[in-house]
């Protein structure tokens, strides 16, 4: 479950680091490099498309329902893992992972710097005062015990820098410079 941890939260930030026009002087160069296609995806299911909802599992559908109760608008995809649902809402991208059988893998979410949690902003602020906060990326699983991973995305004139922070602890996990 470790490596689906680690295949949610890398490959936004591989398409991110791999867009950008910047020299790639990582810092954390034990991090190993992400599966290619970690999550195929056979079909995409829309909104309104009851009769392919059908061949997802009910019970996926029925937690999905209990727990975002206000959600309309919501894709479904089928994936070589099970399904993944899709839907922004309040600002904030969320991406809920289940197995083929229904049960709740992981979630994945993402957003700007005002949806963070002030206790986690004065955090982060308080060591890089001087960086912008550009992405905030929150990942939790069934082996995180309720406890998100934050992946926090920093920038100021001459870096990029990726911070982890779980459980109160924070540490740089990527830095690239930008080129002059």
């Amino acid at each position: 479950m470790k490596t689906f941890l680690f295949a949610l939260l890398t490959l936004p930030l591989v398409l991110v680091a791999t867009t950008g026009a910047y020299a790639q002087n990582a810092v954390n160069t034990e991090v190993p490099e992400p599966k290619k296609n970690v999550i195929a995806v056979e079909k995409a299911l829309g909104p309104n498309d009851l009769s392919a909802k059908t061949s997802i599992s009910q019970k996926a559908l029925k937690d999905f329902a209990k727990s975002y109760k206000s959600v309309n608008g919501e894709t479904w995809e089928k994936t070589s893992e099970g399904y993944r649902v899709r839907f922004t809402s309040d600002g904030v991208m969320t991406t809920i992972y289940y197995g083929r059988h229904g049960k709740w893998f992981g979630s994945l979410k993402g957003y700007k710097e005002d949806k963070l949690s002030p206790e986690l902003r004065k955090m982060i602020k308080r060591e890089y005062y001087d960086y912008s906060i550009t992405y905030v990326q929150e990942a939790e699983t069934i082996d995180s015990e309720g406890k998100p991973t934050y992946i926090i995305h920093l920038e100021d004139n001459k870096s990029i820098k990726r911070l982890r922070i779980c459980d109160g602890q924070m540490e740089i996990w990527q830095e690239y410079k930008k080129q002059s």
